[in-house]
């Protein structure tokens, strides 16, 4: 925003001369509240995210009882104002991290919770040693975008002060996992490095399958009219009919009808 400011002339009578300071003071005014404007929208998207996340953590089984807070996102993340009620999931057992999905505008993150668990007292008589904790660590240089295996990973003892509730520590849990940014050399993995992957794309040809379990079965050719990961419902259009659908995907271009 351009704010000019009028110049007095020495022939400016006094009541010109007001006039024009009240319209200058009021131009700044102006500026100062829509910065304020924008402040405000920022902070009430990070608020409306704890407050549907302590709603929906009140009803999950892992955090039911439990006081929940959502910790504070990197700050170089912009959490958007969402048109919709957020969604959240738990794709990790035994971790805090939740993914939590806008439909409107479309987007997603991971955040942590803190779940308020009581942290045993510090020895008095002399300092403690920091705690080791089993965590999965990088063999080799892995980029972004990267479908990870345990192959990928060791284990590795080592401190992890402050990151407790963000390493993850079971193999089982990479599975269609995908990295979200690179990972160096023996590096933790944490909650937040990955996501779901993708393992249909939007306009790919993807196998649909029906009835099974019905003592039939049904094969059909559809094309992807959304990008999904393993166990997510996705729109799709038949291929010959031109009918649209919805599946959950099963696997690399493959799913069964809803």
């Amino acid at each position: 925003m351009t704010t000019q400011l009028l110049c007095l002339k020495k022939t400016d009578t006094p009541r010109a001369k007001r006039w024009v300071l009240w319209l200058a003071a009021s131009v700044l005014s102006q500026a100062q509240l829509g910065l304020a404007a924008d402040s405000v929208l920022e902070t009430s998207a990070f608020e409306a995210l704890q407050e549907q996340a302590k709603q929906w953590a009140a009803t999950h089984p892992a955090f039911q009882g439990k006081k929940v807070q959502v910790v504070p996102v990197d700050p170089r993340i912009t959490v958007q104002s969402c048109q919709q009620n957020l969604q959240f999931e738990h794709p990790f057992p035994n971790q805090p991290a939740i993914r939590v999905r806008c439909a409107q505008p479309a987007w997603q993150l991971f955040v942590n919770l803190n779940t308020g668990q009581a942290i045993a007292p510090a020895n008095r008589t002399s300092p403690a040693a920091p705690a080791l904790y089993k965590v999965l660590v990088s063999k080799e240089l892995l980029k972004r975008g990267t479908v990870i295996t345990p192959a990928m990973f060791s284990y590795a003892e080592m401190p992890t002060a402050g990151m407790e509730n963000q390493i993850i520590t079971d193999a089982n849990l990479l599975k269609n996992m995908e990295l979200v940014r690179d990972l160096t050399p023996n590096t933790p993995l944490r909650s937040y490095d990955v996501k779901t992957a993708v393992l249909v794309k939007r306009g790919q040809e993807v196998q649909v399958t029906a009835g099974e379990g019905q003592g039939f079965s049904i094969t059909m050719r559809a094309e992807a009219l959304q990008d999904g990961g393993l166990g997510e419902q996705i729109r799709l259009k038949n291929v010959e009919s031109g009918r649209s659908l919805y599946g959950v995907i099963t696997g690399p271009n493959a799913a069964k009808l809803r």
